[in-house]
């Protein structure tokens, strides 16, 4: 019986292996923009919130998709493409979507996940980003 115990536990062990192992898995699911400061190329801040940009992003093996929409509802931008997570170095390219200046583009960030937040950040087109997105799931 013992036995039987340990090979259950060993073959649960290298099941979920992969899972575990994969830094992307971090990321996956749904999250939703809580903040944000953007600082422009001249020294511009832009600073946001949920409550002033709605924006939507969901991660799933490799691939995002984002949808942004301002405070009154109206369509702001949205956009998909593949992802990869490296310790804290967290890569996005853009394939379809909205910006069309951004398609085809490797976009390098820092990521840290602490608890339910993901704080993400880098430069994005000459602007530096700061945003901080919770987990909807």
């Amino acid at each position: 019986m013992k036995n039987l115990a340990l090979l259950l536990l060993v073959a649960c062990w290298f099941i979920a292996t992969p899972l575990w192992a994969s830094e992307s898995f971090l990321l996956q699911g749904s999250w939703a923009l809580k903040s944000a400061v953007y600082t422009k190329a001249d020294g511009t801040v832009i600073k946001g919130s949920g409550a002033d940009l709605k924006s939507v992003k969901v991660l799933s093996k490799g691939h995002f998709s984002f949808v942004t929409v301002h405070k009154d509802g109206s369509f702001s931008s949205a956009l998909t493409g593949t992802y990869q997570l490296k310790g804290d170095s967290y890569q996005e390219t853009p394939l379809t979507g909205s910006v069309a200046a951004m398609l085809n583009k490797t976009y390098d960030f820092k990521a840290k996940v602490e608890d339910n937040l993901w704080h993400h950040s880098g430069m994005e087109d000459g602007m530096q980003i700061e945003e901080v997105w919770v987990r909807l799931d």
